[in-house]
């Protein structure tokens, strides 16, 4: 069995598979709440797991980049400062991921491996198996197609399945996954040409149910050849609240703040590491007092400048938007500065 092949499973036989994993690692997969609502976190049985989804309201970024984690412990025993960094994370295996979370990560380990090596990040990234879900049936939000964040995808994943009702079409994506089928004694069967093409069949599907559009190419032009008026920068910035939701529920935000705790007089304490957002009057404050984006209207413009200019394309490789409308869900503007919605402004304008 090769890395990218294709093979096909009996649902139950890779639930089963998964299952015995639980009794090894930490799985962490879809659940549905109470409420209705389904979040990920960590699942001991099979059966808690959920298919009845399309995404959580929360990025999945969280379970590499926490909205709050401690970078190291600090003490200064008589002069001599001593640091103690966390414990490694152990192995785990994230289940059910959506193609638009997934790229949203392959967005992140750019970051995280530019001109610095965030390890925390990186040891999080290499101990976690990635078994992604493709969508055949998207929210009223999707917009994936529009930034090649899926509903299906190539690459980036150790597994990504396919419902195709009482299998799972797999794909394999590197040798870890490949290694989880044989460890877990999953039985495999060559997919058959038929199954690909009833996958392809999803997908058409899957596209044409989504509603919202962002045709990015004409919103990247106008905003890196600096053609849009700075009265619609105006109008977009008096009527953003500032509150930070976009940046905070989108894969690709990577912005963060560090403070230290300190515990009384004692010279100990913990430096912590948390989300921020660009959206925050304060995020650019400088020591001196000086702000340089103190007006929303720059804060806004610079978030869209960093998503959809070509000097940040080119620098990433792809547009810093997935598609996976959350920003749409959680923006309360009067007439929306989701990505969809303040690319259609530019578009017009231009």
């Amino acid at each position: 069995m090769q890395a990218s092949a294709k093979v096909t499973v009996a649902k139950h036989d890779f639930l089963e598979g998964l299952g015995r994993c639980m009794k090894e690692t930490t799985v962490i997969a879809p659940v549905k709440m109470k409420d209705g609502e389904v979040t990920f976190e960590p699942v001991r049985t099979a059966k808690q797991i959920t298919f009845d989804y399309v995404n959580d309201h929360d990025p999945l970024k969280r379970f590499f980049m926490p909205a709050r984690e401690e970078l190291f412990s600090f003490q200064n025993a008589r002069g001599k400062a001593l640091l103690k960094s966390p414990p490694l994370p152990k192995p785990r295996v994230l289940f059910g991921i959506r193609s638009c979370d997934l790229q949203g990560l392959a967005h992140l380990d750019h970051f995280f491996q530019g001109a610095f090596e965030d390890q925390l990040y990186l040891q999080r990234r290499k101990s976690t198996l990635i078994i992604s879900l493709a969508c055949n049936e998207p929210l009223d939000t999707c917009f994936c197609i529009c930034c090649n964040g899926g509903p299906f995808l190539e690459s980036g994943f150790d597994l990504q399945l396919t419902d195709l009702g009482e299998s799972f079409l797999v794909d394999i994506g590197s040798r870890a996954g490949r290694k989880f089928l044989d460890d877990w004694k999953v039985p495999c069967q060559t997919a058959k040409r038929k199954d690909e093409q009833l996958r392809q069949a999803l997908m058409h599907k899957c596209d044409e149910k989504m509603i919202p559009t962002a045709y990015l190419a004409k919103a990247c032009i106008q905003i890196t050849n600096n053609r849009v008026r700075e009265e619609v920068w105006d109008e977009m910035g008096a009527e953003c609240f500032s509150c930070g939701g976009c940046t905070h529920v989108c894969p690709c935000c990577s912005c963060f703040d560090v403070f230290d705790c300190t515990e009384g007089e004692t010279g100990q304490g913990t430096r912590y590491r948390c989300w921020d957002s660009c959206q925050y009057s304060g995020f650019t404050r400088e020591a001196s007092g000086h702000n340089p984006r103190a007006k929303a209207k720059e804060r806004v413009k610079r978030r869209f400048y960093h998503k959809l200019s070509y000097a940040y394309i080119q620098q990433d490789g792809h547009p810093g938007c997935v598609g996976c409308g959350r920003c749409i869900t959680v923006c309360e503007a009067f007439q929306q500065l989701d990505v969809p919605a303040v690319v259609k402004r530019l578009r017009r304008d231009g």
